[in-house]
């Protein structure tokens, strides 16, 4: 539906395709594939008209929205005495890769950056936010990630350096915003990548501006364990080279 969705969107609101395209730096062309359903849309085009129309993102890919939902009139209030609203729940604010510049820059100057959100069940947005993973530095060993991963991350306050102890977690810096597990020693974070000849970085605990905790892990694709089935070989062939010996 999300084709029917966007140009029943572009109608309420009087856009033309190409005042769509720029509100979300696409191209006119491509938001006529969508509409004509030649062309499936990445997650985070979903996430970012979702937002910025206040529209629930399961609705604008599997509903056809009605003239009341783009307006924002709420459906649920009858004369009904047992009708109850729909739950709203707030969303958690999604860094994707464009945003991590801007995201720095709204840290250290304590300004509001508005994100796209992504809404889970069940999963409170207080004290959270969501980091779409962007570079290979993680993505050896158990567990592995990769670029389109979200890692949920819970904010923390510098009381809880200490503990670091081989935990996942989201560092920001004056420069740099990095993924990586950490370990707390003598005022300084050791932050280490998985990703072979990657070399371990060494951050004084005053350089950093904001750190989180990943709490949740969301996989673009099926993850494999790779690193498990290459020292399964490897237990094989050494057995292989033994049982030659004998």
């Amino acid at each position: 539906m999300f084709g029917k969705n966007i140009k029943k969107i572009r109608s309420v609101h009087g856009l033309s395709q190409q005042q769509f395209a720029e509100i979300f730096d696409m191209k006119r062309a491509t938001v006529g594939a969508y509409e004509e359903q030649r062309s499936n849309p990445k997650m985070e085009t979903v996430i970012k008209i979702a937002n910025h129309f206040s529209i629930d993102m399961e609705d604008l890919m599997t509903k056809e929205l009605t003239v009341n939902n783009l307006l924002r009139f709420n459906e649920t209030i009858t004369t009904s005495p047992t009708s109850q609203a729909k739950d709203v729940t707030t969303g958690i604010s999604l860094v994707s890769s464009e945003d991590v510049k801007p995201f720095l820059t709204a840290i250290q100057t304590k300004t509001e950056l508005k994100l796209a959100n992504i809404i889970i069940p069940n999963l409170s947005p207080e004290d959270k936010t969501a980091f779409m993973v962007n570079d290979l530095y993680m993505s050896e060993g158990t567990p592995s990630f990769r670029p389109n991963d979200i890692v949920i991350a819970e904010k923390t306050s510098s009381e809880y350096y200490p503990t670091l102890n081989g935990d996942l977690v989201m560092v920001a810096t004056k420069s740099q915003l990095l993924f990586r597990q950490a370990v707390y020693t003598d005022h300084s974070l050791i932050l280490t990548a998985k990703l072979t000849g990657t070399p371990t970085l060494q951050i004084s605990v005053n350089e950093l501006t904001a750190l989180w905790k990943v709490v949740h892990v969301f996989h673009y694709s099926i993850p494999t364990d790779n690193d498990l089935e290459k020292r399964i070989s490897a237990l094989e062939s050494k057995i292989a080279n033994l049982n030659s010996t004998k």
